[in-house]
């Protein structure tokens, strides 16, 4: 009888022990933080470090598009994501079909880090509260092979030039109407008329033969351009920043007053299953770290103090972080009025 309670003291406290052992690990598969991103906001070389402070992992989706983003995103009214990184184009629409809440900033306790010019923006404030949380920026930019292309290009033409037929590439998102309205000389790019509809679609009828794909995350763009396919692209700089970090002869260029671009933000869904560690993940990519993370890895422009601080003088100027001037000179994404028409024009020469 003895032996056999001593079996059963034994058995008792190794259970006991294998449970709390067992604690933090089921800890961390409650808190798993779904989110649907642009390719690089949450890569594990900074987001491990989110993951250790706080014991909640980080589960990312990848899109190719903001239409896919926001299609995902609305897929069970918002419960399939916490979080979302959506640039201007969509975070009206995300608002319109109540998908997020609104932002309690003083949550953040990085809040106060955010540029100024950043905050209260018209891409992420609506109705007077912030539904958003700006974290990065930057502009489309004309990504080409140094070996292939003769000359540094001065001007989006270069991707009209006969000698480079087939061996282009543009991103498969009906917002680069936007970019090749501003080629034409358009004032606003996202308040295109029938008319302007119209000569944007030829203008991208003469571009189409010179197109050998189009492009839906930055990592196959880079794959393009490795493999010897394209030797230009209109791009993200993340492709440019994949491209040299593997020693691949990549050059790039923004030319002026014809740039369009994206401002970030961190919106949380109205259902999100984890909302408090949703807060702790955008305060923690605004911190410091964060900002420094996300700019490492896709080579954007962050938006806080704190980040520019954490990379330095010489690169927070590179970025246009001391001024801000190149965001100024940049039509950011915004939400468009006739989107479904863009989409028809798109989808004809996608065709």
């Amino acid at each position: 009888m003895l032996c056999r309670f001593k079996a059963l003291f034994l058995t008792g406290v190794l259970t006991f022990l294998a449970m709390i052992v067992g604690m933090p690990s089921a800890q961390a598969e409650r808190c798993t933080l779904s989110a649907i991103v642009w390719e690089g906001y949450t890569d594990a070389s900074f987001a491990q470090t989110f993951e250790a402070q706080t014991g909640c992992a980080v589960k990312a989706t990848y899109a190719g598009s903001s239409d896919e983003m926001f299609a995902k995103f609305r897929t069970g009214k918002g419960r399939n994501y916490d979080i979302i990184s959506a640039s201007g184009d969509i975070t009206e629409r995300l608002y319109r079909a109540e998908l997020v809440q609104p932002i309690d900033t003083s949550r953040l306790k990085n809040y106060d880090s955010v540029f100024s010019s950043f905050r209260g923006g018209n891409w992420n404030t609506f109705d007077g509260q912030p539904y958003g949380v700006t974290f990065a920026w930057g502009p489309n930019v004309l990504v080409y092979n140094k070996e292939k292309v003769s000359a540094e290009p001065k001007s989006w033409d270069v991707l009209f030039d006969p000698q480079y037929a087939g061996k282009i590439s543009l991103p498969d998102n009906p917002m680069t109407i936007a970019d090749v309205a501003l080629w034409l000389g358009k004032p606003d790019p996202y308040h295109l008329s029938d008319q302007d509809l119209a000569e944007v679609k030829a203008k991208l009828l003469e571009l189409r033969p010179q197109v050998r794909k189009f492009w839906t995350t930055a990592g196959e763009l880079a794959n393009l351009f490795q493999s010897g396919e394209v030797v230009l692209a209109h791009a993200w700089p993340l492709t440019y920043t994949q491209l040299t970090s593997e020693g691949f002869p990549a050059g790039t260029v923004s030319p002026k007053g014809k740039l369009t671009g994206w401002t970030d933000s961190w919106m949380i869904s109205k259902n999100s299953r984890h909302a408090d560690a949703a807060y702790q993940w955008v305060d923690f990519i605004l911190s410091g770290e964060g900002q420094k993370g996300v700019m490492d890895v896709t080579g954007y422009s962050g938006a806080t103090e704190l980040g520019a601080e954490a990379i330095g003088k010489d690169r927070a100027h590179a970025l246009f972080m001391d001024d801000l001037s190149l965001h100024g000179q940049i039509k950011m994404w915004q939400s468009v009025p006739n989107y479904d028409q863009w989409v028809q024009v798109w989808n004809e020469i996608r065709a």
